[in-house]
């Protein structure tokens, strides 16, 4: 896949409607779809350990989670970046105080601002990548306390880092949709940053045959482990750190209907109060 392919999936005005759809939810519903994922989960049980107050987010897309963290943990000052201009057009949109960039697809303008956020937050961002390891050692110096990603991986296997044979159909584009083996994870994430604590958290669910990915074969069978995995990365001032890293699986309770769907249930909704009126 060529990187410009890429680059013009997220550029298609559907990319910024379709990730829209929860600025529909209330406050209250926005923050039940969020925080039933184990990396909000994982913010909110430990955010009290983090330092600063500078947080940025790495594929804002509308600025969905800027309304989320203002309402609920305002302490924090945020910075959303993303590489598709209308999603950031949208965020601006909808909110004027916030703020929101374009960002190169390498990341190199991010770098090159020398932020140094307390916390870097990448949400279904790296499996998107053509080269997820490396984007992974790009990424994760940005912070220089805690980056928390949502990542997908399998247990069993190696990473099958080949992007005709990892992908997803997006807006009528193929994208990467790299399921990376944990392990291997781990150790791309150590060689990057200074790890003092890195907690794991895995969601099981058979990524294989779901939303028009076209994946490796084991990503089909349960034995292979694969999971939608939140990571909460801590980095130690110790150069030379002695990793604690903690692994476990939480499901995720999808109580609150699929964002795709919350368009229909609203229409509905409406159809439903005038024919009671």
């Amino acid at each position: 896949m060529k990187e410009q392919k890429l680059r013009e999936a997220w550029q298609e005005p559907i990319h910024a409607d379709f990730f829209d759809a929860r600025a529909r939810h209330s406050l209250r519903l926005l923050r039940r779809a969020y925080e039933n994922f184990n990396e909000f989960r994982l913010f909110v049980e430990n955010k009290e350990y983090i330092r600063g107050r500078h947080f940025v987010e790495i594929g804002c897309a509308t600025g969905e989670l800027y309304r989320y963290l203002c309402h609920y943990h305002p302490e924090f000052s945020y910075r959303g970046f993303d590489i598709s201009r209308p999603a950031i057009e949208r965020a601006i949109q909808k909110y004027p105080y916030g703020h929101f960039d374009v960002c190169e697809f390498d990341l190199s303008d991010v770098i090159a601002a020398n932020l140094n956020p307390a916390v870097v937050w990448a949400r279904d961002v790296v499996l998107h990548q053509p080269d997820p390891f490396e984007y992974l050692s790009r990424l994760l110096p940005i912070s220089n306390e805690v980056t928390i990603l949502r990542l997908r991986t399998r247990d069993k296997g190696v990473t099958v880092r080949d992007a005709e044979l990892s992908c997803q159909w997006h807006y009528n584009h193929w994208v990467p949709y790299m399921v990376l083996n944990v392990d291997e994870a781990i150790e791309i994430i150590c060689q990057a940053v200074p790890v003092k604590r890195m907690i794991i958290m895995k969601n099981y669910v058979q990524l294989g045959g779901w939303h028009n990915r076209f994946l490796p074969k084991e990503c089909y069978y349960p034995e292979t482990g694969t999971a939608e995995t939140a990571v909460y990365i801590v980095r130690s001032e110790n150069p030379r750190p002695n990793a604690e890293i903690i692994i476990s699986s939480r499901k995720e309770l999808h109580t609150v209907y699929p964002v795709w769907l919350h368009g229909i249930v609203s229409r509905l909704r409406r159809k439903l109060s005038r024919i009671m009126i």
